[in-house]
């Protein structure tokens, strides 16, 4: 009697084990969505914040000597009134419990980047004050941010004119020896000088880039790791193996091919 009761037992347990895996992978699968869901409004709750005063420093800005809005298209011209309408409705959409696949919300950011993509042209066009100019990096950085997430193209990284006779380079600003350094930074084929970081943590400014725990802590809860530079630039990685823990919080080199604002990292210096 006891001879049969054993493969019994046995068949119960691994029944009980092969109903327990998918379990675990269903609730893994469910943390991750969660915390894409949480970045994704947290991401659209700052773009709200910023844009809210944007349009009115835009348009102040354009109609003060050296500008010329003259220099500039009808559509980038209202681009920065599009962005502000576009973002309110992006946020208001952005409290849906299936947001990460929800057509409105994805419709709607694909208009977001639209009129933000007027608004990067002709922040390219001229030079905008550098508060405005330090602004619209942080907005262009989320909805790109956005962008990935939802597998669409990003913004792309438009740097403005220098300042005529080399400005604040001579301080540390974006004169001629600032260029060269950022050039240095992200010549195509060279690679990438910044802090490993993970996204969320990279927005949050310098304070939080070297925090090597925090950022431990975030990527071990699903967020991505990332490289920024020392002006706030934010580049994926597309072959994350290459970047160990050590290197949290650390500024290091990444050689490697660059494309845009992605690097495929080769080796570490």
């Amino acid at each position: 009697m006891y001879s049969r009761h054993i493969p019994m037992v046995c068949l119960a347990g691994s029944i009980a084990l092969f109903v327990a895996l998918p379990t675990v992978a269903q609730q893994d699968k469910v943390d991750k969505d969660a915390y894409a869901r949480d970045q994704i409004q947290f991401l659209t709750m700052e773009l709200d914040q910023w844009t809210k005063d944007f349009p009115h420093q835009f348009y102040a800005a354009l109609m003060k000597p050296p500008l010329d809005a003259s220099k500039l298209s009808d559509s980038q011209k209202g681009g920065a009134d599009e962005l502000g309408a576009a973002v309110k409705q992006l946020q208001a959409l952005s409290t849906a419990k299936d947001v990460m696949s929800n057509a409105k919300f994805k419709d709607q950011l694909d208009k977001t980047l639209a009129a933000a993509k007027q608004v990067n042209e002709a922040m390219s066009k001229m030079r905008f004050p550098d508060p405005l100019q330090t602004d619209w990096e942080q907005v262009r950085t989320n909805l790109n941010q956005l962008a990935q997430y939802y597998k669409v193209e990003t913004l792309a990284i438009l740097e403005p004119p220098a300042p005529a006779g080399g400005g604040r380079g001579g301080r540390g600003g974006r004169g001629p020896a600032a260029a060269t350094e950022v050039a240095k930074a992200v010549a195509p084929g060279a690679g990438v000088t910044g802090y490993i970081v993970d996204q969320r943590c990279a927005l949050r400014g310098k304070g939080m880039w070297t925090n090597a725990q925090c950022i431990e802590t975030c990527l071990r809860d699903g967020d991505t790791v990332v490289i920024v530079t020392e002006e706030g630039k934010i580049f994926r990685i597309t072959n994350t193996d290459k970047i160990t823990p050590e290197t949290y919080g650390q500024k290091i080199t990444l050689l490697g091919k660059v494309e845009a604002d992605v690097i495929t990292v080769s080796g570490l210096q």
